[in-house]
């Protein structure tokens, strides 16, 4: 299914490496400053937006995943 999502978007360089859907604007920010403050200065570029993705219900935890990002807002 489609929709948009609060996702979390990890870039390495230009490149968008990895993405994580949460709940909220407030859940995604909160993750985004543990995520920076363990990775230091120099590690990867991290930012939280709405996109619109592809999202799956995984049986086995019940949580929402992206399949891809259609495209961002």
């Amino acid at each position: 299914m489609v929709e948009i999502v609060i996702a979390l978007l990890m870039y390495i360089g230009v490149d968008l490496k990895e993405h994580v859907p949460y709940d909220t604007i407030g859940d995604c920010l909160k993750a985004k400053r543990l995520s920076e403050r363990s990775s230091g200065p120099d590690g990867p570029r991290l930012e939280c937006r709405p996109v619109t993705a592809e999202v799956e219900i995984w049986k086995e935890d019940g949580k929402k995943h992206i399949l891809k990002i259609v495209e961002d807002e």
